[in-house]
This record gives C-alpha cells, sequence and structure tokens, in this order.
C-alpha cells in the first residue's frame, strides 16, 4: 500500500533520528539554521506547519521544484536528491462553489545546494541577513515577547511554568539561568520564555488549545510548545536551551512520531497557529482589527 504524503515525511523523521542516536550526534529538535524560515525560492513565500518543521530539520532553508528552479535560470546538479513535502489539494465545493481544501498531495523540492546557474555554473546565493549584534537580537526578543502582553511574573522560587487557572507565566530571574556552551544565559531565559508563552497562547480567550487535561493531551501540548519556542527562536535568531534529557527527549519524539503520522502534523499546524498568533500581536491594534 501506497504511504501517503504525511507518513512518508514522518518515516524519514524517524529514520534521521535513529541515526542521530546511533551515532551519538548532538542532535537538536527541530532546526539546522538559525535565522529565517524555509521558504520557497521563486514565489520567496515562507513554507508552514508541516513542511516548515520538516525542512528546518533538514537544514533547506530556501527549496524549489525542477521547474521552479529552471524558471529562476538554475539546472538541478545530476543525482541530486529531492526532499518531499506535502501541498494542499484545492477544489471547488459542489453545493457552494466555494474553493476549499480537499486533501494534501505530494510534491518534490531541491534545495538550494542542489544547484548550479545554467549559464555561469555559480552556485546559488542565499541573501545573507544583517548582521545583528546579540544585546540587539534580545531586545528585539524583549519587545516581541511585550506585545503579546502576558501577564508574566517573576519569582525566585516555582520554576518556569504557565498558569491556564491563572492565565500568567511563572519566571525565574534573568539573573538565575546559567549559560550554556551554545547559549548565553539570557538566550536560556528568553527561550524558555518563548516555550511557556506558547502554552499560554492556548487559553480559551485566545488559541483556545488545552482542553485535554489527560497524559495524552499533557504530551501533544508540550510538543505543540517544543515546535512553537524552536520556530520562535530560529526566527528571532536565539539560540535555544539545548536539553539536558537528550536521550529521552529523541525518544519521546520517536514514540510521538512511530505511534500516529497525524500526531505530528497536527502538533506543526498547532504550533503554526501560535506563530501566526505572536506574529499577529506584534501589529499595532488598529492593523490587527
Amino acid at each position: 500500500m501506497k504511504k501517503d504524503i504525511k507518513e512518508t515525511i514522518t518515516a524519514q523523521m524517524i529514520e534521521m533520528i535513529k541515526e542521530a542516536q546511533e551515532s551519538g550526534a548532538d542532535f537538536t529538535m527541530p532546526f539546522k539554521t538559525l535565522g529565517g524560515r524555509p521558504h520557497n525560492a521563486l514565489t520567496g513565500k515562507n513554507y508552514r506547519g508541516l513542511n516548515a518543521l520538516w525542512l528546518g530539520m533538514l537544514g533547506a532553508l530556501t527549496v524549489g521544484t525542477y521547474k521552479q528552479w529552471t524558471e529562476l535560470g538554475y539546472q538541478v546538479q545530476k543525482g541530486s536528491k529531492s526532499i518531499p513535502i506535502s501541498v494542499p489539494m484545492m477544489g471547488k465545493n459542489k453545493k457552494t462553489g466555494d474553493s476549499e481544501m480537499f486533501g494534501f498531495r505530494a510534491a518534490s523540492v531541491f534545495a538550494s545546494n542542489c544547484v548550479l546557474h545554467a549559464e555561469t555554473n555559480e552556485p546559488w546565493m542565499t541573501p545573507e541577513l544583517p548582521t545583528v549584534d546579540l544585546t540587539e537580537r534580545l531586545a528585539a526578543v524583549d519587545e516581541y515577547v511585550s506585545n503579546l502582553r502576558f501577564d508574566i511574573r517573576h519569582n525566585e522560587q516555582g520554576g518556569a511554568y504557565y498558569s491556564p487557572a491563572g492565565d500568567f507565566i511563572n519566571m525565574p530571574h534573568r539573573e538565575q539561568f546559567i549559560a550554556t556552551e551554545t547559549s548565553t544565559a539570557t538566550e536560556c531565559y528568553y527561550s524558555t520564555l518563548l516555550h511557556e508563552s506558547a502554552h499560554c497562547t492556548g487559553h480559551k480567550s485566545r488559541l483556545d488549545r488545552l482542553g485535554l487535561k489527560n497524559k495524552k493531551g499533557y504530551a501533544f501540548e508540550e510538543l505543540v510548545a517544543e515546535l512553537s519556542a524552536a520556530f520562535l527562536c530560529n526566527h528571532l535568531q536565539v539560540s535555544s536551551t539545548p536539553r539536558e534529557d537528550h536521550a529521552q527527549y529523541l525518544n519521546s519524539w520517536l514514540g510521538a512520531l512511530g505511534s500516529d503520522s497525524d500526531y505530528i502534523f497536527k502538533a506543526a499546524s498547532e504550533a503554526q497557529k501560535v506563530m501566526d498568533y505572536m506574529d499577529e500581536s506584534q501589529l499595532p491594534l488598529a492593523d490587527a482589527a
């Protein structure tokens, strides 16, 4: 029986994580690159949901179909391996006449490192992100979080958590965070705050995502928050806090991916909603209305 696109991508994710486990590599989910969102080379549009997660895992920031690269004047090199992505199938509702999505189909794209210019033989040059020092980046994150208008309380005790009942985020003070090999203490603070902010969006007054209170519902919500924080840290160019429980963390991913191919698809979709909500919160109130 032929796998659908979600099963295909999930199977490849599982294979990637297992290879990391066997090699002992320091594999951090889900992004290999810091800064920018995976996007289409021709249209410039950012990929969303599962595709953003999948391309981020592969470190494929700029991709396009064979035809799209040809339109741009580039040739996909012989032997290059394509990347499967999920594309919505649109059709007309017979009753209403409106266009609507009725499923997904597979499409193949190639990363920018697989192409050369058809005439000059030059590689694709991805525009470099402006160099912004850490102080400015952290100031931008601070402004981003402030614009969310969440109730953030700092307390020396109690750790980092979101309280659905009180609708507030509890955070240790910044000076209580400790730097790691890959993150400054302040980056650890903000990546943790972004994780808890993702939980905060699930409140019934916002995205209303916190209905399931059983073990499975809790695990799903943690995955949504983890993905959301990873998306946000990548976009805001902040190193995410390394997991102390690295082996357990990878096993939890394997469990989630292996149990149901729709599971990661749904979690990535919810994480995209978190991103959209937070991005829209950055607009002036008059523009957001």
